[in-house]
């Protein structure tokens, strides 16, 4: 009776396993063709949608190198000996983002929550690592 329930347990694994490891290979890092203001207001909509807060500001040429974007939000003011202010990066909330292709469409991931946006405005490449 128990190796009947071992192998069961076993093969629902395996099969877990397998289809687990399918559904990663159809996801890639990507790249954006090209950016548009529409491309930029649809990744600032994701993002709020994704995480919340407020639409933040995009550099014109965000994800045209790299597939991942770090957000800092806010200033932290930090007094050095000298009574001088400077801004400790360590000491910002950061966010990361990445873009993907999923199943040959480009989604803006964001791994905190696992959850990901599907874009409808954004083109995306595979991105191609230089190593």
């Amino acid at each position: 009776m128990n190796a009947k329930l071992l192998i069961s347990t076993v093969t629902a694994l395996f099969i877990s396993a397998c289809s687990n490891s399918h559904d990663t290979n159809n996801i890639q890092p990507a790249l954006l063709t090209e950016v548009t203001p529409s491309v930029l207001q649809e990744l600032g909509d994701a993002i709020v949608k994704l995480k919340g807060g407020s639409t933040p500001t995009l550099a014109i040429d965000v994800f045209t190198h790299t597939p991942q974007l770090l957000l800092s939000y806010g200033q932290s003011a930090v007094k050095n000996t000298a009574g001088m202010s400077y801004t400790e990066l360590s000491a910002l909330p950061i966010s990361a983002f990445e873009l993907q292709l999923r199943e040959k469409q480009c989604v803006l991931y964001y791994p905190k929550t696992t959850q990901f946006i599907v874009l409808q405005y954004s083109r995306c490449i595979a991105y191609e690592s230089e190593d």
